[in-house]
């Protein structure tokens, strides 16, 4: 019998016993946010699925290990990606997806993951910038893609893959090709799912999901501004202004200006009438900006560095900052701006002669790789 289906406060206090556990456990990690996306879904029935393809594994005639793997989930079940609704929100819950026997690269690859440590074959989650696949012992070195239907590759076949995703050859260090921890991997479902809510607007779902992301890893500055923003577009607009402005309090000296313009648009906007959400840019659309940006910037920093006193310099800040807002960009510091591509961010900081790296959105302006 399915167990009773927990209310929001009870999903949130089993999440953070979840959460504050060495290591989270993967698959019923994954099925706790399963019912955030649907409070109804029957859990048992995903963890019965799973058991079964893990037996199907086991006993398959026709190969062992990773082919078995790659066959049962592949081949016979034809699990694959969700290219028609990438990011609907049902594409973040394993139980959606191992009912539709499709959804999103990072779900797809928990599926297999789950499937494989039953099935006894030693595979893991390697989240990849705009992407996800899985690698591991099992794989000797090579990386299997869920969403493209479980082919086989190796790094450089993957450094095109992104290559694809992100419209320009990138450059994957050793480091971007490790193996993500389960709370990880978590932590980047939950982001997607977040994402998804906030491009339809459905801003107390998307708090929901900002709530679990804090149980599983401490908040930073970023997700608190985040937080604060979100408050104002679900119309909350006392505990968005408030929160905003100690987030401006604890920032660095080079991220006050664009603080300042985030609080006074706190102050003096609220619900709807929140600043934009960005747009989403393929890498051609950005770089056509890049010339418009470059200028609007050059000649703000020109400005900044002529006024007298800390107030002028705030007002040019914000100036610049309200600017390059409308035009839908995302600003993440004095200077420093991001285009949302939909699988990531393309980076650029003042003086940068081109658009020329990205991150993806759990990394910051530390984490950014070249497009080569």
């Amino acid at each position: 019998m399915t167990a009773p289906v927990p209310a929001g406060d009870d999903l949130l206090r089993r999440w953070r016993i979840l959460a504050a556990s060495g290591e989270p456990e993967l698959f019923e990690g994954a099925l706790l946010i399963a019912l955030l996306v649907d409070p109804a879904e029957d859990l048992d029935a995903a963890r019965r699925a799973v058991a079964g393809l893990a037996e199907r594994v086991r006993a398959n005639p026709f190969g062992a290990g990773v082919d078995a793997l790659r066959r049962v989930l592949f081949e016979e079940e034809g699990f694959r990606g969700d290219r028609e609704s990438y990011d609907d929100p049902s594409n973040s819950s394993v139980a959606k997806v191992l009912a539709r026997r499709c959804g999103m690269p990072i779900t797809l690859s928990i599926v297999t993951v789950e499937v494989g440590r039953r099935a006894g074959v030693p595979v893991e989650g390697v989240g990849l910038p705009g992407h996800f696949v899985v690698g591991g012992p099992a794989l000797g070195g090579a990386y299997l893609d869920p969403f493209d239907g479980g082919i086989v590759g190796d790094p450089e076949q993957l450094a095109g893959r992104l290559s694809s995703i992100f419209g320009a050859p990138v450059a994957l260090g050793d480091d971007a090709l490790r193996p993500d921890s389960p709370r990880e991997i978590l932590a980047r479902v939950l982001l997607n799912l977040r994402r998804s809510w906030e491009k339809r607007h459905r801003w107390e779902e998307a708090l929901s999901a900002l709530d679990f992301s804090d149980a599983l890893t401490p908040p930073d500055a970023d997700r608190s501004r985040e937080r604060g923003l979100l408050l104002l577009r679900a119309g909350r607009k006392d505990e968005g202004g408030a929160l905003l402005e100690r987030w401006a309090a604890e920032v660095g000296e080079d991220e006050a200006e664009a603080a300042a313009r985030l609080v006074a648009a706190a102050r003096g906007t609220g619900g709807e009438d929140a600043p934009a959400s960005p747009r989403v840019f393929t890498l051609d659309e950005a770089r056509a900006l890049m010339p418009r940006v470059q200028e609007i910037t050059a000649e703000a920093v020109g400005r900044y560095g002529k006024q007298p006193g800390e107030e002028e310099r705030r007002e040019v800040a914000e100036a610049w900052a309200k600017e390059l807002m409308a035009m839908g960009l995302e600003i993440k510091g004095l200077w420093l701006v991001d285009f949302d591509s939909g699988a990531g961010y393309y980076c650029w900081k003042y003086p940068e002669s081109e658009l020329g790296h990205f991150h993806s959105y759990e990394e910051g302006f530390g984490g950014r790789l070249p497009l080569t």
